[in-house]
């Protein structure tokens, strides 16, 4: 079976981000869990590195295409990883100086980890700039995401992120699944209280007669697993088709939606198991099978839209795997296009 490397190191990138997922809505007592997810996700990654033919032939990768632009390739080598530096000593002295603040957040790792690509991009053979621009890139959109946003909105309106969260969490989250939980036959109810401390958002529902409330944190609001596949597809079709077109955000849309739903149906379920066989029962489900869940629903959406998108670059003369070609007939290989280059 023919398995090209940007799938491999597309599902070990699924399987990191189903962890990081996992841990952000809340699932903290699940860190074995996590952990086993992330060394699963880095060894898949890595088998995309294994067997590259030393004479395959070397193309700029979409990073020093952009870059060569403004400075030459020679220039590239420099200050790449000038840059990298710069970006990891800006942000500790922004934290350290002018927020005062010492504490290590998700935004402080994606922030040295595109830092240390950045250092890293020359380190590596030059044969596998595909991964390395598929590393920058996803890095480069998450700190777009969590990072410059997040922090832009809370310097402009003087006011922490979570209030948004708060309200993505109870118009997008939590209303749906107390109406699907009600479709179901599930007594449920939902409440918004900003006027305290600790979760503003409450399901309420009944086990054995007893009224249980369920808090729903920032983690499930859907914004996290929102920019997490964002960042991730975004890597992937620019770095596989190199270009933007109306049909890569239409499938990008598409996304948002499946995500969405995802989170959605993750509740309810978590939520019937609660009603059902009580907390402890909600609590395992909620930090050992959510994760299952997101992972399923994200992983057969991709098969399906990138092979969507595989057809409609084939039909445009443009294609990018072999995968989008006839089966009677040979793939055609064309400049910028994301080629499979070895045999598993």
């Amino acid at each position: 079976m023919r398995v090209s490397r940007e799938w491999l190191l597309l599902a070990g990138s699924l399987v990191i981000i189903a962890a990081l997922y996992n841990h952000y809505i809340g699932g903290h007592s699940a860190y074995a869990l996590e952990i086993a997810f992330l060394i699963v996700g880095a060894f898949i990654a890595l088998l995309s590195l294994k067997g590259t033919p030393a004479e395959t032939l070397q193309e700029d990768g979409l990073l020093i295409i952009f870059l060569s632009r403004f400075i030459t390739k020679r220039q590239c080598a420099t200050f790449l990883p000038l840059a990298g530096f710069a970006l990891i000593l800006a942000w500790s002295v922004w934290k350290i100086v002018v927020v005062s603040d010492t504490s290590l957040r998700m935004n402080d790792f994606i922030v040295t980890l595109l830092g240390l690509s950045l250092v890293l991009y020359y380190a590596g053979p030059s044969k596998l700039t595909k991964q390395k621009d598929f590393i920058v890139l996803y890095l480069i959109f998450l700190a777009v995401v969590f990072v410059v946003i997040w922090n832009l909105y809370t310097i402009i309106t003087g006011e922490s992120y979570s209030r948004v969260t708060t309200y993505a969490e109870y118009y997008f989250i939590t209303t749906p699944v107390v109406f699907l939980l009600r479709m179901l036959g599930i007594d449920a109810n939902s409440e918004l209280d900003l006027s305290g401390y600790g979760l503003s958002n409450i399901i309420e529902y009944e086990y054995q007669g007893r009224l249980l409330r369920l808090g729903i944190g920032s983690g499930c609001s859907g914004l996290y697993s929102s920019g997490l596949f964002f960042s991730a597809f975004l890597a992937f079709v620019l770095v596989r088709y190199r270009r933007l077109d109306l049909h890569i955000l239409v499938a990008l849309g598409i996304g948002f939606a499946v995500t969405w739903v995802s989170n959605i149906l993750r509740m309810v379920i978590t939520v019937i198991v609660g009603s059902m066989y009580g907390h402890p029962a909600l609590a395992f489900v909620h930090s050992y099978i959510g994760i299952l869940i997101f992972l399923t629903f994200i992983t057969v959406f991709w098969l399906i839209i990138v092979r969507w998108l595989d057809r409609v670059e084939f039909r445009k003369g443009a294609v990018p795997s072999e995968e989008a070609a006839p089966a009677t007939g040979q793939p055609t290989e064309s400049p910028g296009t994301f080629l499979p280059e070895s045999e598993h």
